[in-house]
């Protein structure tokens, strides 16, 4: 077996000229894969992010039947102990906040549009989106007290309208009477997020200012929650799952309340892996055609290892692992450049802000934070692995079947 691996490095290193061009192609195939994903990772990451913390949180307690349409009759009362159930997860969130969304009608002089009204509490909102971090200092501040007469537009809906701060702005709502309601209120502040279409459509008033207007007393439409971990939002949902579905509600989690968001982080997922997989059909041919004229140099060497007694299967298995160690080696060169360059750019981040509107209008923020998966260095690793085996076949089975004589006489 030493025998076996000192010709393989030995064949390697003599022809080491071919060797290294084979080894730099999977290494900068697998440094562009890497690079790529750690972006799209960013991306996508920032994306989810992005809408959790502006519109969804990691789980949501409200009526059945809510999320699909907002009406005021899904809306409830939560109970004390409803409250004391979410108080026994506290260790695995950062907060929760009470919130009412009923659809609507945003009107100025100039223009109008349609909106969802989210009625927020001041204090409890800031442990669950980044709202208050979103407010343009320049324009106004953050509501204070959940019964003022005040509410928060975006900057795109403050342009549309053609409003400023200070500016009265008047909001008309189906209330619980199925009356049509109207209430002139002052705009206090400017909010610019990473989600444009959220911008676009949604408002932001005081609890129990939207509760009078509507006519919900106390009820609200929904309890937002915010995780420290996003990916424990199903283990939350079964935490609470027990004391809300005897109240009539139920519990969704992110993935639960934004089902093309998941599957557009999928689809995004496997055409990449699948384009990576056909880039790195083309390092098949290089490396294949580096095992062919290294045979063709070994053509009497080989022959000699057989008429001696070497197995078919021997020379078909030297030649494959020889295709292994170039694309192993170029393999690790590749994933260690990747991840240095992934590693340092995910703390520094990348400044895309020339393409600024782009991503809003994807819901990623600016300046991307790149980030490598297990799962990314597995695939690349895979990948690599499939390629390097499936270039060696053809030239290994050839070699396999050198005929000693012929070879022998070979010049």
């Amino acid at each position: 077996m030493n025998i076996f691996f000192h010709l393989c490095w030995r064949n390697l290193w003599r022809h080491k000229r071919r060797s290294l061009i084979v080894i730099s192609s999977v290494a900068v195939g697998v440094f562009a894969m890497i690079s790529a994903m750690g972006l799209l990772n960013g991306i996508m990451e920032q994306m989810v992010d992005n809408t959790i913390n502006t519109a969804l949180g990691h789980v949501s307690i409200q009526a059945k039947g809510f999320q699909n349409s907002l009406r005021s009759e899904y809306s409830f009362i939560p109970a004390e102990t409803l409250y004391t159930a979410i108080g026994r997860t506290a260790d695995s969130q950062k907060g929760y906040a009470p919130r009412i969304k009923l659809k609507g009608m945003a009107r100025s002089s100039a223009s109008s549009r349609p909106v969802i009204i989210t009625g927020i509490d001041p204090t409890k909102e800031r442990s669950v989106s980044h709202l208050a971090e979103y407010i343009i200092p320049s324009t106004g501040s953050f509501i204070e007290r959940a019964d003022e007469d005040t509410v928060l537009i975006s900057k795109n809906m403050a342009d549309a309208l053609e409003l400023s701060p200070g500016d009265n702005i008047i909001i008309m709502l189906q209330n619980t009477r199925g009356e049509l309601t109207a209430a002139g209120l002052t705009i206090k502040g400017l909010f610019t997020t990473p989600v444009e279409n959220f911008d676009r459509h949604t408002i932001f008033v005081g609890l129990e200012k939207l509760q009078a207007l509507a006519g919900f007393g106390k009820k609200i439409s929904e309890i937002s929650l915010t995780l420290k971990d996003r990916n424990a939002s199903s283990a939350m949902k079964t935490a609470l799952m027990l004391f809300v579905q005897k109240a009539g509600l139920e519990v969704l989690t992110w993935q639960e309340m934004a089902p093309n968001l998941v599957r557009s982080i999928a689809i995004v997922d496997t055409m990449m892996y699948v384009s990576f997989f056909i880039i790195f059909i083309t390092v098949i041919f290089s490396i294949a055609n580096t095992l062919v004229m290294a045979i063709m140099e070994r053509f009497r060497e080989i022959g000699v290892m057989k008429s001696i007694g070497t197995e078919p299967r021997m020379i078909f298995f030297m030649v494959v692992f020889e295709s292994m160690l170039l694309g192993i080696t170029g393999l690790v060169f590749g994933i260690a450049a990747g991840y240095t360059a992934m590693k340092l750019l995910s703390i520094a981040g990348i400044d895309l802000s020339r393409y600024a509107q782009t991503l809003r209008a994807m819901g990623s923020g600016s300046i991307i934070y790149p980030s490598v998966r297990a799962f990314d260095v597995f695939m690349a690793t895979a990948i690599v692995l499939i390629t390097t085996i499936c270039a060696a076949i053809i030239p290994a089975r050839k070699a396999a079947r050198i005929e000693p004589v012929k070879a022998l006489s070979y010049i």
